[in-house]
């Protein structure tokens, strides 16, 4: 072991010398080899944003995810199109004005899909009412059908205000007619106008006679965008076309509003989320680094020159990963902050090593070589250890770590290869004076504090001790958050919607989904299932076909001979003008003031007070005014009208439904070709309640492991990330700390390196319990940037400790301590302002670091040198 590293030694020194001597020509192929590779990497490099590519496809729940896939690819990578307004009618209206718009066809929209726009959903739509209901709907309809029919051949407020004045009538000769709904609505829209606020009155309540019950009535239309994965926004084509389709429709007069949400939706807000404001965050990292250099550094010839060597590693690396992997993907991408944060450490160690040597009157060409063998050895060790922890992740489940992990691993060989050839051949050719000496190369500390952990070593480690021991205790309660929603920017419209679906069992985009083998596996399949406590309800294709069918086509055989009179839509009636809509409204005030019913009607009574204010104030408004004033009303009251009625006339033309019936179009999406039947479990508890999803998925998987779909995927695959980097991490610090008892001449300093940096593994992770900040899949990347960087500060000081140690024996006061700390404020800065972005996860990912960072730093400064003392006394 020592004759190699006597040669190893030889070897770096003759290339040192070799490098000085052709400098020029150095820098000249390190450019153009750049140049190359950076034009290499522009055109043939490749962005895969698909997150099912993150995992292994050899993982079972892969295999049955594909599987479903296989089945119904059409319900992958969707946008949903979330209808919202105050009544079912106005929802129903701009839906299918909606779908009207989205079926015109469009290059970027690829399947369009709204249940009820199908002619045989519509025809079928009361035969879905239970029996009850569906009787009460045609008791309703035949009181209400002598006055129904005028205002059908009138929809205006004349015919409105004719037929309710008919109704008072028939009231006032004692027949039992309920027209307080209608009375409460009208009012209602009077009241709106004159506070110039939104309202329509819902024709599809009052004709089944119910009171609105929701805040919100929701309709939903899926649509599949087409996607191009080679682009970093696969569906930002799509998006736009649907968002102008969305525009053409007008809807703002209908009343309703539009939210997208769904898988590709998510997916593309997520990806912005997590680009915005990137290159301002790049700019702001680059400033804050170089600054952090020149302070560290004192000199600015030495930051261009660590800058330059930086900025060449990290074109070599993207170089090579664009030539062993072709496409990242959204984990593998990271590998520019890792090298940057990681990479910036050699050049950081190297040149304050080579300023404190110029400072002691020691030749340039002289303090080359020293810098260079001085700091070669732990640069090398640095490079082993970390690219271990790197090339752990390889062989994981977790494809995208693994790519990261060999990226990153050969990266740091790169790292290595430039900072001993470019930087020194860059250092050789700068006209560097000699540095101002400084008071202390090491930390810029009062003696005492700087001398601290070496005058109290005994106290620092006891407390140490103590400390870890609360903190593993703590370090037990850490938690991985799964819930992938939690990592999105929370103001996203996608993630705004899918929240407000998934807190309602009947909406839950979340649902379990199982794909039987024939009819019979899904009865039975259904029928377990609907007996488990989580489980809502399970939907699957004979859903749709309803049930009683004989007994309620005879009460729809009534209600169609009760109200074969209806008019026609081209039989209706709709011109009039504002003075007839004045004098409808002024003569059913005056009709309203006539009728002994006020006395014992406060519904009415109430109806005429605000309807004599009304029009008291119709008479003060000029005639532009006046006109506006009562098409609004008559919008806000009649709008809905001719909609309910269509639905009502398809509706009353139902026959009986059988499978057979079905379209394809809904056939296709609850049976494959393969003969496999979609089974969709609904579950009982909002899914995004963390125990929620485990208790849902868990007890269902143990009556089926067919089981697939969200909940499933969001579960199984943070089980498997958390399993990947578990493994990874433990193997990681294995064979890390087995390199270092092999290649250390002092067997205990790999007991000294590895003693602090399981203090600030155990320290960072009880700080993540305390400051409820849990692990996610995009914080947990921080893990092996968080190992190398102890492992690299250990060994330095480290090396430092053994080869060149000052007389007065403080770690602390030499270039390395200062090193050591440089890089890591460099990385905190260069990282740390992710701590701010829009992106939920990714600002986790920069908190993280920051934390574990520091912590690392602490230990490493100051447990580390308490542990050292213990030698310093017995030398």
């Amino acid at each position: 072991m020592r004759l190699l590293r006597k040669t190893g030694l030889q070897l770096l020194k003759n290339w040192i010398d070799l490098v000085q001597k052709y400098r020029v020509a150095v820098i000249l192929v390190a450019v153009i080899s750049a140049v190359s590779a950076f034009h290499y990497t522009v055109n043939n490099i490749g962005m895969d944003s698909d997150t099912k590519d993150l995992l292994s496809e050899d993982l079972q729940w892969q295999k049955l995810d594909r599987a479903y896939e296989r089945h119904f690819p059409q319900y992958l990578d969707n946008v949903l199109v979330v209808v919202e307004a105050d009544t079912p009618d106005q929802a129903m209206d701009a839906a299918r004005a909606l779908y009207d718009e989205f079926g015109r066809g469009e290059d970027s929209i690829s399947g369009v899909y709204y249940p009820y726009a199908l002619e045989i959903i519509r025809q079928s739509s009361l035969l879905f009412l239970n029996t009850g209901e569906l009787q009460d709907l045609a008791d309703n309809l035949a009181a209400i059908q002598p006055f129904l029919s005028k205002l059908t051949e009138d929809q205006t407020l004349r015919g409105l205000f004719d037929m309710l004045s008919d109704a008072i009538d028939a009231m006032e000769d004692g027949e039992e007619i309920d027209i307080e709904p209608l009375l409460r609505q009208i009012n209602t829209a009077i009241t709106s106008v004159e506070d110039n606020k939104p309202f329509r009155v819902s024709w599809q309540h009052l004709m089944r006679g119910e009171e609105t019950e929701k805040d919100v009535y929701r309709e939903y239309i899926v649509l599949q965008p087409e996607l191009n994965y080679s682009k970093l926004f696969p569906v930002a084509t799509a998006i736009e076309k649907i968002r102008e389709r969305i525009k053409q429709a007008h809807l703002s007069g209908i009343g309703a509003r539009v939210n997208l949400t769904g898988s590709a939706m998510l997916a593309h807000e997520e990806m912005k989320s997590v680009t915005r404001g990137t290159g301002i965050a790049l700019g702001l990292a680059l400033l804050v680094v170089t600054v952090i250099m020149w302070l560290g550094l004192g000199s600015v010839r030495l930051v261009i020159a660590s800058l330059l060597t930086l900025i060449t590693g990290l074109i070599f690396t993207a170089g090579f990963a664009t030539a062993a992997i072709g496409n990242l993907n959204l984990i593998s991408v990271a590998f520019a902050v890792l090298y940057i944060g990681l990479g910036v450490d050699f050049a950081i160690h190297y040149c304050l090593r080579y300023r404190e040597l110029l400072a002691n009157d020691m030749d340039k060409h002289d303090a080359i070589d020293e810098s260079s063998l001085n700091t070669g050895r732990s640069l090398f060790l640095c490079t082993m250890t970390t690219a271990i922890g790197f090339f752990a992740f390889v062989p994981t489940d977790y494809d995208g770590v693994a790519e990261l992990g060999l990226i990153s691993g050969v990266g740091m060989f790169i790292s290595l290869i430039v900072t001993m050839t470019l930087l020194p051949a860059l250092l050789s050719l700068l006209p560097l004076k000699k540095p101002v000496q400084m008071r202390s190369p090491g930390l810029p500390l009062p003696r005492r504090i700087g001398a601290f952990p070496l005058t109290h070593a005994r106290s620092v480690r006891w407390t140490a001790l103590l400390l870890s021991v609360l903190a593993l205790a703590a370090a037990t309660q850490i938690r991985f958050d799964y819930n992938t929603l939690n990592l999105q920017n929370a103001d996203n419209e996608s993630v705004i919607t899918f929240k407000s679906l998934l807190s309602d069992p009947d909406t839950s985009p979340w649902r379990g989904v199982i794909v039987a083998q024939g009819r019979d596996d899904a009865q039975r399949t259904m029928t377990q299932l609907e007996a488990l406590p989580v489980v809502e309800d399970v939907i699957w294709l004979e859903d749709f076909i309803p049930g009683n069918q004989p007994e309620k086509l005879a009460i729809i055989e009534e209600m169609n001979l009760l109200l074969f009179g209806l008019p026609q839509p081209g039989e209706v009636s709709s011109n009039i003008t504002t003075g007839e809509q004045y004098d409808a409204v002024r003569e059913f005030n005056d009709r309203l003031g006539q009728t002994p019913l006020l006395e014992t009607e406060p519904v009415m009574n109430r109806l005429h007070r605000d309807l004599s204010a009304y029009v008291d104030n119709l008479e003060q408004m000029g005639a532009d005014e006046r006109a506006r004033s009562l098409e609004t009303l008559s919008e806000s009251i009649l709008a809905s009208l001719p909609g309910r009625l269509q639905t009502l006339r398809e509706s009353l033309q139902a026959v009986a439904v059988s499978v057979e019936d079905l379209p394809q179009q809904i056939v296709r999406r609850w049976r494959s070709d393969e003969d496999g039947y979609l089974l969709e479990i609904m579950p009982v508890e909002n899914l995004m309640d963390n125990g929620a999803m485990r208790r849902f998925v868990k007890e269902i998987q143990k009556r089926d492991e067919r089981l697939i779909g969200a909940p499933v995927v969001t579960l199984e695959a943070s089980d498997a990330v958390v399993g990947a980097f578990a493994q990874a991490f433990l193997y990681a610090f294995a064979v890390i700390a087995l390199f270092l008892f092999i290649v250390l001449k002092h067997k205990r300093d790999a007991i000294y390196i590895l003693t602090p940096l399981t203090m600030a593994a155990v320290f960072t992770a009880s700080a993540t319990v305390l400051l409820d900040m849990p692990f996610n899949f995009a914080n947990i990347i921080a893990l092996p940037l968080l190992l190398g960087i102890g492992v690299d500060s250990g060994i330095h000081i480290l090396h430092r400790y053994r080869t060149a140690l000052p007389a007065h024996k403080n770690i602390l006061a030499t270039s390395t301590a200062r090193a050591v700390v440089v890089s890591a404020l460099t990385t905190m800065g260069s990282i740390g302002n992710l701590a701010f972005s829009h992106h939920t996860g990714t600002a986790s990912m920069g908190k993280l670091l920051t934390l574990g960072i520091a912590v690392t730093l602490i230990c490493m400064l100051i447990i580390l040198p308490s542990l050292l003392a213990r030698e310093n006394r017995s030398q």
